[in-house]
Parts: C-alpha cells; sequence; structure tokens
C-alpha cells in the first residue's frame, strides 16, 4: 500500500485467509498456482457490492496500528445483551494509552494527512542541504548549501513550504552549527541575509528568537561591522581585488559575495532596486522588524556604537556641499567610507525610538528599562550624539529634494521623519538635550521644515478646476495631495520639537529671534546652514505667516485646527518672559490691534486645551476597555486601530507615554492663562 509520503513510507498489507484459500500459502510455486480463483473474485466482488466502510477498511488494513497513525487500534466495544441482568457496579474505564511528546493531535481529515505527507516530503527533499552544512563538511560544501538554502527561500512557494515544516528554525541552528556567524564573511552574510528573509513575517521571526540565539547573534556581528569591513558594502562599491583583499576578502570570496548582493537585490524583495546593499542593512533589516517586547536592553551600547559610526561622515559632506560639489558622491573606492546608508540609519533610528519609549526589556526582568531609558546615553549626548543626529537630517532635507538623488528621495525622507521622533524623545523635558540639539544649528533647518511643509500643504490641497480633469492632471494631483500628507506629518513633528525646546530652554527663545531667513527660502546649496536670502526676517516672523495661513485657510477641518491651536501654545512658550518676542510675533500676526491678536490666539489655545484633555481621556477609556477584555497588547507594534473623532489611533506606548504624563495639559493651561493676562494688561 502507497502513502503520502512515497515509498520510504509504503508497507504491506496482509490479506485475509479467505482470500487466499482454505490451506494458505505455499512455500511451494506448485502450490501457488492452486489458489482457489474463483473465492478470491467473489471476494473481490461482494467488496464492491456491500460497499464496506471507510472505517471497516481502516480495521480489515491496520491502517490503525501503522506508525504514522498515533491511534492505538482497539476492537469495537461490543453491546451488552439485553438478556443479561446488570450489575450493581459501575464499568470502569481503561486509562488512555500515554502518547508520546509532540503525538497528542489526532490527524482526522484528509487535509492534515496531506499537510503532514508533504512537509516530510519536504524535509527529505531538502535534507542533503543539512547534510552539506554539517561540520565535518569542507568549509566550500557548507558554502554552497548555505547559498542554496538562502536562494531558495527567494522563491514564494518553497518559503511557504518552509513555515509549513518548520524548517526556519532548524536552519538557523544548522547554520550557527557550520559557523555562519563566527567571522567567515561569505557564511556570516548569509546568516544576516538569512535573517532578513525571515524578517518577511513577524511571527516567524518572534518564534525564531524565542528559541535561538538570534538577537545575541545579530548584534554581535552588527557590532563589528564598519564600511571598511562591510562584504556587501565593498562588492557594491566595486572595489578591486586588490583593495578587496586588504579588506581580508580573497578572489574566490569575492565570486560568492558578488552572487550574494545581486541576489539581494534581484531576487529577494526586501529592497527597492536603487537601495545600496551591505551586511549592515541586513542585520539591522532583521533587528527593525522585531516586536520591541523582544530587545533587550543589554543590547542598547552595540546600537548606540554602529549608529555613531554611521553617522561620523555627515557633518563634512554638508560643508562639501556647500562648497558646491554634490552632497552624495557616487559610489566608488573612494567614496566607500564616507558615503551614508539611509536604510540602516532608518533603522538604527527606529530602534532607537522604540528603546526611548521605553519599550525594550531587560534580561533580568520582564519589565521595561523605566524612565530612566535615555540616561544611558548621556555619554554619547557628550561625544556629539545630538548634533551627529541634526547633520543626518540637513543630509536627507537635501538629498530628498534635489532631484540628482531622486532614486534616494523616499528613503533620505523616512530617515528624517525618524530622525525627528528620535529627536522629540530625546528632548522631551530633558534641559541638557535640548542645549546640546541647539548647539547643532538646527533652528534654521526646522523652521524652514515648517515653511516648506506648509507650502507643500498648500499645493496638495489646491481645488481641481474643469481644465485639469485629464488622466495626467489627476495623477499630478494625486501625487501632490500625497506630498501634502507627508508635509503634514513634517509639521507635526517640527512643531513638537520646537514646542520641546521652548518649554525647557530659554535659550531656544533667543535663538529662534536671532536666526534669520527668508520665507520664501527654497533651501538651495547657499543655504544650507545659513540663510542668504535678501528678504530675511527673524524665525518667529516666518512661524507667525505660517500661522496666519492656517487661520485663513480655506479647507477648515480639525487638522488645521489642531496646528493651529499648537502653533498658538508655542507662541505663548515662546513669549513668556520675553518681552523682544512678544513684540516680534504681535507684529506679524493677523489683527487689527494687539488685543484682537492675543483675544484670537487665547482662543485658539483655548480650543487645543479642550482638545487636547478630551483626546486623552477618550483613548484612555479605549486603552482600559481593550485591557479588560484582553484583546491586545500594548507591547505589541500592530495593534488595533482606533477611530476618535476621524483620528486614528494605533495603540502602543507612545498612547501609554501620554496618558501618563499630565505634564502637557498643565502646561497648555499655563499657556492660556498668561495670555489671558497679556490680554487684561494690553486693555
Amino acid at each position: 500500500m502507497r502513502t503520502y509520503a512515497g515509498k520510504s513510507r509504503s508497507f504491506l498489507v496482509a490479506l485475509p485467509a479467505a482470500q487466499l484459500g482454505v490451506g494458505g500459502l505455499s512455500r511451494s510455486n506448485s502450490d501457488n498456482a492452486g489458489l482457489d480463483e474463483s473465492a478470491l473474485i467473489g471476494s473481490q466482488e461482494d467488496e464492491f457490492e456491500l460497499e464496506e466502510s471507510y472505517t471497516d477498511r481502516r480495521i480489515r488494513w491496520g491502517v490503525d496500528n501503522s506508525e504514522d497513525d498515533p491511534r492505538p487500534w482497539s476492537p469495537p466495544p461490543e453491546a451488552a445483551s439485553p438478556g443479561k441482568r446488570k450489575g450493581k457496579g459501575k464499568l470502569v474505564e481503561a486509562p488512555p494509552v500515554p502518547l508520546p511528546n509532540g503525538m497528542m493531535n489526532d490527524l482526522k481529515s484528509i487535509t492534515e494527512l496531506r499537510s503532514k505527507g508533504e512537509s516530510r516530503r519536504f524535509l527529505d527533499d531538502v535534507g542533503y542541504l543539512f547534510e552539506g552544512l554539517e561540520a565535518s563538511s569542507p568549509l566550500s560544501v557548507r558554502r554552497a548549501s548555505a547559498l542554496e538554502i538562502v536562494t531558495k527561500l527567494c522563491e514564494p512557494d518553497f518559503a511557504r513550504k518552509a513555515k509549513a515544516a518548520d524548517f526556519l528554525e532548524r536552519t538557523w541552528q544548522v547554520l550557527r552549527e557550520a559557523g555562519a556567524g563566527n567571522g567567515d564573511k561569505v557564511m556570516d552574510t548569509i546568516l544576516a541575509f538569512y535573517a532578513a528573509l525571515v524578517s518577511r513575517d513577524t511571527r516567524d521571526l518572534t518564534d525564531l528568537v524565542g528559541r535561538s540565539d538570534f538577537l545575541s547573534a545579530l548584534y554581535n556581528m552588527l557590532d563589528g561591522l564598519e564600511r571598511a569591513n562591510d562584504p556587501l558594502w565593498l562588492i557594491s562599491c566595486a572595489l578591486s581585488d586588490a583593495e578587496l583583499r586588504r579588506a581580508g576578502i580573497q578572489r574566490a570570496d569575492k565570486a560568492l559575495l558578488a552572487g550574494l548582493e545581486k541576489l539581494v537585490k534581484k531576487k529577494s524583495g526586501l529592497f527597492d532596486p536603487d537601495e545600496t546593499i551591505s551586511n549592515r542593512l541586513l542585520v539591522s533589516t532583521a533587528l527593525a522588524a522585531l516586536p520591541s517586547s523582544c530587545q533587550d536592553i543589554v543590547h542598547i551600547s552595540s546600537l548606540l556604537r554602529i549608529f555613531q559610526h554611521e553617522l561620523a561622515p555627515l557633518p563634512s559632506r554638508i560643508s562639501v556641499y556647500g562648497s558646491g560639489l554634490p552632497i552624495l558622491s557616487p559610489l566608488s573606492a573612494s567614496s566607500s567610507l564616507d558615503a551614508p546608508s539611509f536604510g540602516h540609519a532608518d533603522n538604527c533610528l527606529r530602534l532607537l525610538d522604540s528603546y526611548l519609549l521605553g519599550r525594550w526589556t531587560s534580561s533580568g526582568s520582564s519589565q521595561s528599562q523605566g524612565s530612566s531609558a535615555d540616561t544611558r546615553l548621556d555619554s554619547d549626548r557628550e561625544e556629539g550624539l545630538a548634533a551627529g543626529i541634526v547633520s543626518l537630517c540637513s543630509v536627507c532635507d537635501v538629498v530628498a529634494r534635489d532631484p540628482e538623488h531622486e532614486e534616494h528621495s523616499i528613503a533620505a525622507s523616512n530617515c528624517m521623519e525618524s530622525a525627528l521622533r528620535v529627536l522629540i524623545s530625546l528632548t522631551h523635558d530633558d534641559v541638557q538635550w535640548c542645549q546640546a540639539v541647539l548647539d547643532g544649528q538646527l533652528a534654521l533647518w526646522i523652521v524652514r521644515l515648517v515653511v516648506q511643509s506648509q507650502r507643500h500643504q498648500s499645493l496638495g490641497n489646491r481645488p481641481l478646476k474643469r481644465e485639469q480633469e485629464a488622466e495626467s492632471d489627476l495623477d499630478d494631483l494625486v501625487a501632490d495631495g500625497e506630498r501634502a500628507a507627508t508635509s503634514l506629518d513634517r509639521q507635526c513633528l517640527a512643531l513638537g520639537l520646537l514646542t520641546n525646546l521652548a518649554q525647557v530652554s530659554y535659550a531656544a527663545k533667543d535663538i529662534l529671534r536671532t536666526t534669520r531667513l527668508s520665507f520664501q527660502c527654497a533651501g538651495k546649496r547657499a543655504c544650507t546652514t545659513v540663510c542668504h536670502c535678501t528678504s530675511r526676517v527673524s524665525a518667529l516672523s516666518c512661524l507667525a505667516l505660517v500661522y496666519s495661513q492656517h487661520t485663513k485657510s480655506e479647507t477648515e477641518d480639525g487638522v488645521e485646527s489642531i496646528i493651529r491651536g499648537h502653533m498658538a501654545v508655542l507662541f505663548g512658550l515662546l513669549m513668556r518672559d520675553c518681552p523682544d518676542n512678544q513684540r516680534i510675533l504681535l507684529d506679524t500676526l493677523p489683527g487689527t490691534s494687539d488685543k484682537q491678536k492675543l483675544e484670537r490666539l487665547t482662543e485658539h489655545a483655548r480650543d487645543f486645551t479642550s482638545f487636547y484633555v478630551d483626546f486623552t481621556r477618550r483613548i484612555s477609556q479605549v486603552v482600559h476597555s481593550h485591557s479588560q477584555s484582553q484583546s491586545f497588547d500594548l507591547d505589541d507594534d500592530d495593534g488595533p486601530i482606533e477611530d476618535l473623532g476621524g483620528f486614528a489611533v494605533s495603540e502602543d506606548d507612545r498612547v501609554g507615554k501620554m496618558l501618563s504624563d499630565s505634564h502637557g495639559e498643565a502646561v497648555a493651561n499655563d499657556v492660556v492663562s498668561f495670555l489671558e493676562s497679556l490680554i487684561r494688561s494690553s486693555s
């Protein structure tokens, strides 16, 4: 009889004696010729006429006694005779026969049988790959087997079967036993690529982390990677054989690494075609895909070290750009040591942001690191981490707007938004970090970002005219709308950072007053660090002009009122204890008198405060109801999304941090009280 597992699972079926004649089978060929053919044919005819059930066939053929079925065969219970007297005692059922581990789930359907058979066949088919990865095999054989595994995982059908057969965890263990992650450049690269492939499904990644040394192995590899020794990065930069040899890459390794680089770029589907592939990018992609609750704070030092290395050449790129050279040089042997990897930097920023939000856990405790998360970064603040992040923002801003680097535009934009989120977390109620950020010449760039974002929003919200109903024009309008939405996100992030600075640092008020730029400045090459436009005004005046446009907007909606109210609170912070700022802002704000301007400003600030209080209250109710029903976990990065009055709120630790921090409401109320006092004094 054949099963779904092929010949390796075939077995013989014992035929009943009735089909073999009275005397059974004889050992001689002459007796075999004397079988009762009529009895055999009659038995077969009866079998078809009676339509024997599947259960009877299983019993007759002994299928339940095969090695593939976990249930021991037992005869069907006989019905008790009605003529016998029932005894007083109750028949005690025999306890079930204990089954070995992993055999408790009975296979009751043909689908389960087929799935189990397919998984076994799949593992049998790939068994030779595991044999090639044995530690006793030559290094060339281990490399070839590992390379074939990641090549096959790029195929969707193979990846699907691998997930169903529990292939991923076993492959990680076999790769580690074969020496991957222990220093061999080819095997380490394959291991990093394998981790990135597994990260396509967060559930597979989470299972792998819980059952292996996945996290520690990746951080160990990341900790030792730099541009000068990153195998795939050097291959992407097209270094010569002699230069690769100095980096420890032999000619035989070059061919394998070049094939890997092409495989990652063209077949994996992990990155955009224009992305520069590197080992750093593969490892950080896998780490960034992990749920934050799987991260351990013992690895934060490794993350900061590799991130600082990525930021190191950026200040020089800004200086080079100001002198007339491109902000990014084409990848080559000469530029391999100072070219940024925006994808890798973005992954590092996302990891750092989740750490600052208190979402990493300690290996010695199940609790997160708590409110003192950023105290571990004090030494990095002294070493210029804030200035490096500000430089990264400036470079990303230039690249995102430069048509010559259009292929890097999306990656640079994403990296800039991640950097803004990290800066907001660092400067939240922290005077030292605010001062470090202000020292990095942030004011000019952040104010110009607010102004340019407002300009893009105006373009995206322009009304549709009849002559614009052509398909090409509609496509342009859709693109403008997407850019407007992105610009709105950046503007909100920039205003949040300015609010943090103005709230705790008096120096921020002076810097914003003395920083001068044109409201129409496009941030060209000459204005990268200092605006040289003719019609320069104070940065406070530029912010007031943006506020004026929000008050005159024809598309009144909730977003407009929120931004307007946020800016009103920001202006109150900038004017408090600073008469010079009061005069500049009141001279620029719309209105016929100072009293009218202050009254409108107070109204907008009061509306924003009421919205903030109501918003946090409603979110608190949602979080409380969900926590009681245990329908989601706040540590889950993909929590459900609630729609509160048109605003989508994703449940993560940002929500928890906002709910636990009542300081924001107190600050907004203090600003409203301050503005009301100014109104009374101006009467």
